[in-house]
C-alpha cells in the first residue's frame, strides 16, 4: 500500500526563502570560481530565482517565472556571454541549490515518498525556469538575425538602387553621342566601298563599338528599364555561341587555350545582346581563370531539358573557396588585382531578367557557371518581360 505524503510545502517553501541569501552568497561563488568566462550576475536576479522556486511550491508562478526569465536572458545578452556559459551557471545554481537545501531538509526526518515528492516538484520547477529562459534567449538571438538580415537586404538594394540610377544616367548620356557615331561610321563605309584598306579599319572601329555597345547594355541590367531596348525575340543557341567564340577567339589562340564545346540545337527566346554579354563574360573570367596552368583548358556545354536551357562554362583553374562563391554575385565584390567587381553581378542581372538562374560550382578539377533559363516562345515570354 502506497504511503500518503503528509509533507507541509508551506514550511518548505519558508524555509527556502530563508535560505535564499546562503544559496545566493555561494552561486556566484562558484560562478566566480568555476567560469572560464567571467560572468557576473547582479544578487536581485539571482535572489529572485531561488524565491520564485519557493513560491513554486505553494502558488501558481508560471508568469513570473518567464517575466524572471525574460528579464535575465536580455540581461544576460546585453553582456554578450556565450550560450555554453549561460546554460552552466544554471547547472551550478542547482548543484548549489541541493547542497545547502539537503542538510536542513535531512533534519525534519522526511520518508523516501515525501523525499522523492519534494525533489521531483523543485526540479520540475527548475527544468521550467530554464526551458523559459533558453526560449527568450532564443527569440532574442533570432529577432538580431532578422534585424541583421533586413539590414543587409536593405543596405544590397539600395546598393543596387544607386547603381540602376548611375547606369539610366549613362545610357542616357552615351547613347545618343553612339547612335551619332554609329550612324557616321556606316555613312564612311558606304561611300568608301572602293578602298579595301579603309573598309578593314572601319570593320575593327565597328568591332570595338559593338564591343562597347554591349559593356553599356551589361551595365544598364542594374537599371528596371529594358536592356537598350532590345527586342526580345527567339535566337539559335549554337549561333549565338559561335558568334561569341569568334570574339574570344584571340585570346584562346594567343594564350594557347584548348577550348572545346558541346552545344545541343535549341530556339531560346531571350535579350540576344545581353546574353551575349553573360557568355562573353563567362568566358574571359575562366580565360583570367587558367593563366597559372600548364595545360589550359575551358570547355562550354548547352543542354536542354524538360523546357530549360542550361549553360555550362567551366575551367580548370584554381579552385575557389566556398566563402568566395557566396559572395561572386555581390556588386563591387572582386579578387583581381585590377577588377571593379561588377561583371559577375552585371551576368546576373541580366540572367535573372530572362527569369533564369547562374550559379558557381568549383572543386579541385574543375570550377563551372551553370546558367539556367526557360526555354518559351518569344511572344509569351517577351511581354511578361517588359511587364517587370
Amino acid at each position: 500500500m502506497v504511503e500518503t505524503v503528509t509533507l507541509n510545502l508551506y514550511d518548505v517553501s519558508r524555509k527556502i526563502l530563508d535560505l535564499t541569501p546562503s544559496i545566493t552568497t555561494i552561486w556566484l561563488q562558484e560562478i566566480v570560481r568555476s567560469m572560464e568566462i567571467p560572468v557576473t550576475i547582479p544578487r536581485d536576479f539571482a535572489e529572485k530565482r531561488t524565491v520564485l522556486l519557493a513560491r513554486y511550491l505553494v502558488e501558481d508562478v508560471d508568469h513570473d517565472m518567464q517575466t524572471w526569465a525574460l528579464d535575465m536572458g536580455e540581461w544576460l545578452r546585453s553582456q554578450e556571454f556565450p550560450f555554453s556559459s549561460i546554460l552552466r551557471t544554471y547547472q551550478l545554481y542547482r548543484n548549489v541549490f541541493w547542497r545547502v537545501l539537503q542538510p536542513e531538509l535531512q533534519k525534519w526526518s522526511l520518508s523516501s515518498q515525501e523525499m522523492h515528492y519534494l525533489e521531483s516538484q523543485l526540479g520540475k520547477a527548475m527544468d521550467e525556469s530554464v526551458f523559459w529562459a533558453v526560449y527568450h534567449f532564443e527569440q532574442m538571438i533570432n529577432k538580431e538575425l532578422v534585424q541583421k538580415e533586413e539590414t543587409i537586404s536593405y543596405l544590397h538594394n539600395d546598393k543596387l538602387t544607386m547603381l540602376g540610377k548611375i547606369a539610366a544616367n549613362m545610357a542616357h548620356e552615351l547613347r545618343n553621342p553612339l547612335c551619332a557615331i554609329e550612324g557616321f561610321l556606316k555613312l564612311i563605309g558606304e561611300s568608301t566601298q572602293e578602298q579595301a584598306q579603309l573598309q578593314t579599319y572601319i570593320q575593327v572601329v565597328m568591332h570595338e563599338f559593338e564591343n562597347l555597345h554591349r559593356q553599356l547594355t551589361g551595365f544598364l541590367s542594374f537599371s528596371k528599364k529594358p536592356i537598350l531596348d532590345e527586342i526580345f525575340k527567339t535566337v539559335q543557341v549554337e549561333e549565338l555561341l559561335e558568334e561569341v567564340e569568334m570574339l574570344i577567339t584571340p585570346r584562346l589562340v594567343g594564350e594557347n587555350i584548348r577550348f572545346e564545346k558541346q552545344i545541343h540545337p535549341c530556339l531560346l527566346a531571350c535579350y540576344e545582346e545581353g546574353l551575349k554579354q553573360v557568355v562573353v563574360n563567362l568566358l574571359n573570367n575562366a580565360i583570367d581563370a587558367v593563366q597559372n596552368r600548364t595545360d589550359k583548358y575551358i570547355h562550354v556545354i548547352s543542354t536542354s531539358s524538360d523546357g530549360w536551357l542550361y549553360l555550362s562554362v567551366e575551367n580548370n583553374g584554381e579552385r575557389i573557396s566556398p566563402e568566395i562563391v557566396e559572395n561572386l554575385f555581390q556588386p563591387f565584390f572582386t579578387t583581381k588585382q585590377n577588377g571593379t567587381g561588377i561583371g559577375l553581378s552585371i551576368c546576373k542581372n541580366i540572367i535573372e531578367k530572362h527569369q533564369g538562374t547562374i550559379h558557381c560550382d568549383s572543386n579541385e578539377k574543375r570550377t563551372r557557371f551553370i546558367v539556367s533559363l526557360p526555354i518559351a516562345n518569344a511572344q509569351e515570354v517577351g511581354p511578361r518581360m517588359e511587364a517587370r
